[in-house]
């Protein structure tokens, strides 16, 4: 027994110190002191200088602690297999140094000197301009200290001047090299939970030092994706960080113009940030409506409570309010003669929306990681729109044409249709995901979602028809009047659940074997009312009579439940070495889905029994300063529910839209090739084609202009990409040239009243984009000269009609930085367009915008500003687009120029210790 016992106790100490030499084999320790040189003599300690440690080569934050009161520090941390460490040093007032870590430990770095930052401004001045971009293997790094930017300038103008970003201000779209970019990081730590928008029109550009911009594969939960997932990480200066940064902000000017800001923010290295922000204006929404309005709150927390605990929060509030008065042109291609129709458009849209969620993440040891997420958000949208058209059967010069003056005889309806709208949603989401490693080699992932949402949209319609061929169709009562009530609730719960092993062959090369199950649930309602016969005390169109139940249409209406079950078998190969990043992925799908739907009194039920296929490769070889990228997908989609039920929706008489039933599942194939170089060279080539693509089965009634729309299968919808970028630095200027070219074929069919058979219309388009622009960074402000031309032409099979249009544009924007901290700054731009039908008045614009900045008190705290936008008022908002079986032209009306005066005042208060 006693034998036993001691042999045991041996084991016990043996195994102790093995657990202990590896932990301590896979710990370094650095140490070194910081000081200063004072009058270039003497040293001074450095108290509280920030150590921090990063990976290379995406510099993520690994540890980081500060100087004690002598000057001195010491660093343990744990390293990985092949990975690289940088340790940043820095202090207020002083430049920051990097020191890369040798793989020894303990690593002695002695004494650190830390130059004041005027020193280092003049040995910069001396030597050479800081690099602009860096390129490591996947990552990019973006120097913004190069780019010169106007007082009060916001991030959205910073990455506007980075090559390769390209931000669509109207879309709210953020992209680089034509990615999307899905989130927006500060200090590699989630900033408002993916809401790009918030940090793009509210982060103030000075507080950015560096920008990365990198596709995300999560290495800590092994869940890597062939789906692109870019991601724009801020890293903020260090004298910014551990402070509380916040400004106010008045502004007032004409056309009811006011702009006023609060914010608070408040960020460190090591990813921990707080911010406020709220805003009210209506300086960006220059429609003639008078009541344009944006409100908004955010709030936003993430904290790092130990190596073991984060915790992230935010809550955005929003409230909108816009209107707009417009015109459109639209050209509808048929077999025989087209249909051409103007329409002049009045809307006011107002819209609340909550948006909120929590995150905790807990590593309890270092072999299990636990995620929690939860999201709520709640909206309500309401639109008020009246439209005016008449249609034609002859082609017309101008949107600007006077209704009453065409002939009689070109037209062939007038309508006026009337609409009030609101849209009430309500969702939430939980997610957990768990991970523990089973051995050195094996990791065992486990996720579960879900999703309920529930909607509720009302749908009051009025529409006065004149039909003046009645004549020939004497069915058609002329004018007609309809009024409609349509409530659509909706329901929807999705639960996922997913179980996954991840292998570890090798540490590049990782294999991941997934099993999943997803159980959807819908409940979708639609119940239509006849209002046409109310009476005169209820003739507004918001308001339902009392007994509006008792014109319920039962052939407009329709209840439909879904349930769909899908199991989810899927296997993942990961390799990443020095020259390759191979990531392959396929997914089996079989699903059951039941549909049970009653129109009246017809009940049906269906069910259907598919399969859906997921598959996808991508591949990344890299040597020296050359990367080239090639990536496949291929992906099935089911058709939503929504389109699926056979109920006619004729709200609108002049456009019904009816379900369809057979709608079978859709087959897309992508595939891309890309190659770069760290010398500024980036292009890629892509194709994407759809194999059962839902379009539209469009019939006209050339009589009265009344087309009924019908999704359908069909193949023949692709498109093709090649983009090309170029930037070279040289000195204080810089050069940019970006080339894009897209080619598309849309199909859809179109029948006639008068010919049962079907034709396809099949448009080939094409979208040539250039952009070459020259930038000048002195000291003493930042010049740029740009020039764009975009060309597009299409042509339609139908009448072998062929439009086309050229823009060009010269953009000359800069400041200048004068004495007595003034800063003037200048945008001018000139556009050009001619093509195809396009109005005279829309051929020529030139804008020009004034503004100058005067920064006053202490530390250039107070900030008054000017603006004078649109000077020359010229500015026009006009659109041309095409479809599969259609011209599209808009335009809107804008304010003709305002002038914004504005004060700010910013206070920071230092928070370091």
């Amino acid at each position: 027994m006693q034998t036993r016992t001691a042999k045991l106790t041996l084991y016990f100490i043996c195994c102790m110190t093995i657990s202990v030499y590896a932990q301590q084999n896979n710990t370094r320790i650095v140490s070194g002191h910081v000081y200063a040189i004072e009058n270039n003599v003497h040293k001074i300690v450095l108290p509280y200088a920030s150590i921090v440690i990063l990976n290379l080569p995406d510099s993520a934050f690994v540890k980081g602690n500060t100087t004690n009161k002598n000057g001195d520090f010491r660093i343990e941390y744990t390293i990985k297999e092949n990975t690289g460490y940088l340790l940043k040093v820095s202090y207020t007032g002083m430049r920051t140094q990097y020191y890369e870590l040798e793989e020894t430990s303990p690593i002695q770095l002695g004494d650190i000197i830390l130059a004041d930052t005027i020193t280092s401004l003049s040995e910069i001045t001396i030597s050479a301009k800081q690099a602009e971009m860096q390129h490591k293997k996947d990552t990019t790094i973006i120097n913004t200290a190069v780019y010169m930017l106007p007082q009060n300038a916001y991030l959205q103008e910073l990455v506007k001047r980075i090559p390769g970003i390209l931000y669509d201000a109207e879309n709210g779209k953020l992209s680089y090299n034509g990615k999307i970019i899905q989130e927006i990081n500060v200090n590699g730590e989630t900033f408002f939970n993916k809401d790009t928008q918030m940090a793009l029109n509210n982060l103030p550009a000075k507080f950015i030092s560096k920008i990365r911009i990198y596709n995300k594969q999560d290495n800590k939960t092994f869940r890597r994706t062939n789906e692109e997932y870019y991601i724009l990480d801020l890293q903020t200066k260090d004298e910014f960080n551990n402070s509380l940064l916040s400004s106010i902000k008045a502004g007032y000017g004409t056309h009811r113009k006011k702009d006023f800001e609060g914010q608070a923010n408040y960020f460190k290295e090591n990813g921990d940030n707080l911010s406020l922000l709220l805003q009210t204006t209506n300086k960006d929404l220059n429609s003639l409506y008078k009541n344009n309005i944006s409100h908004s709150l955010g709030m936003n927390v993430r904290h790092k409570f130990s190596d073991k605990l984060n915790i992230s929060g935010n809550i955005n509030y929003n409230y909108n309010k816009s209107g707009e008065q417009s015109k459109n042109y639209t050209e509808q291609y048929l077999p025989s003669e087209n249909l051409y129709s103007l329409g002049e458009i009045e809307n006011v849209n107002k819209n609340n929306s909550l948006y909120s969620s929590l995150g905790i993440e807990w590593e309890p040891d270092k072999k299990t990681y636990f995620l929690f997420d939860i999201t709520y958000n709640k909206d309500y949208f309401n639109t008020i729109a009246n439209n005016n058209t008449v249609t034609l059967n002859h082609p017309i010069n101008s949107t600007n044409e006077d209704y009453s003056k065409i002939p009689e005889k070109y037209k062939i309806n007038s309508s006026i249709y009337d609409l009030l709208s609101r849209n009430k949603n309500q969702s939430y989401n939980w997610q957990i995901f768990i991970y523990r490693d089973i051995s050195k080699h094996l990791r065992l992932n486990f996720n579960m979602l879900h999703n309920p949402k529930k909607s509720r949209n009302e749908d009051f319609t009025n529409s006065n028809i004149h039909y003046y061929q009645t004549t020939v169709n004497t069915d058609m009562e002329s004018p007609s009047n309809k009024s409609q009530y349509i409530e659509s609730p909706l329901s929807n719960k999705t639960l996922n659940t997913s179980l996954s092993l991840t292998h570890s062959i090798k540490e590049d090369f990782i294999l991941t074997y997934s099993y999943g199950i997803d159980v959807k649930k819908e409940d979708s309602k639609r119940n239509t009312f006849d209002l046409s016969n109310r009476e005169s005390s209820a003739t507004a169109i918001n308001q339902v009579p009392s007994d509006y139940r008792q014109n319920y249409i039962d052939s407009l209406s329709n209840n439909s439940k879904s349930k769909t079950y899908i199991h989810n078998i899927g296997l993942q190969l990961f390799y990443n070495s020095q020259q390759w990043n191979i990531n392959a992925n396929i997914t089996y799908s079989p699903l059951l889905r039941n549909i049970h739907q009653k129109t009246g009194v017809v009940s049906t039920d269906t069910i259907i029994h598919s399969s859906d296929f997921l598959s996808s490769i991508s591949t990344t070889w890299n040597k020296n300063k050359f990367s080239i990228s090639f990536n496949y997908n291929g992906m099935t989609n089911q058709p939503p529910l929504t389109i699926l039920l056979p109920v006619l929706n004729t709200s609108n008489p002049l456009n019904v839209i009816k379900g369809n039933p057979n709608l079978k599942q859709s087959f897309t194939h992508s595939i891309g090739l890309s190659m770069s170089t760290t010398s500024g060279i980036y292009s890629s080539i892509s194709y994407q084609s759809i194999t059962n693509d839902i379009a539209q089965k469009n019939t006209f009634d050339a009589t009265t202009g009344k087309r009924e729309s019908y999704p359908i299968n069909i193949n023949g919808n692709w498109n093709s990409n090649i983009y090309l970028q170029w930037n070279k630095t040289f000195g204080d200027f810089s050069l940019n040239l970006n080339e894009n070219a897209i080619y598309r074929n849309q199909v859809s069919l179109i029948t006639s009243s008068d010919n049962i058979e079907s034709n396809h219309s099949q448009t080939h388009d094409i979208n040539i984009s250039s952009k070459l622009r020259l930038a000048y960074r002195p000291q003493w402000g930042n010049m740029e000269l740009t020039g764009e031309h975009y060309f597009s032409q299409s042509q339609n099979s139908l009448q072998n009609s062929k439009v086309y249009s050229r823009d060009y544009k010269i953009i000359v924007n800069g400041f200048v930085n004068l004495p007595k901290d003034l800063q003037i700054s200048n945008n001018i731009s000139y556009t050009y367009r001619n093509g195809t039908a396009i109005d005279k008045n829309n051929k020529t614009e030139l804008l020009w915008n004034l503004g100058i900045t005067w920064l006053f008190l202490e530390n250039k705290s107070a900030e008054l500003s000017f603006y004078w936008a649109d000077i020359l008022k010229q500015k026009k908002h006009y659109i041309r687009n095409v479809t599969a079986d259609s011209f599209y032209e808009y335009r809107a009306q804008q304010i003709s120029g305002y002038i914004l005066c504005s004060f700010k005042y910013n206070f920071n208060i230092q928070l370091r210790k």
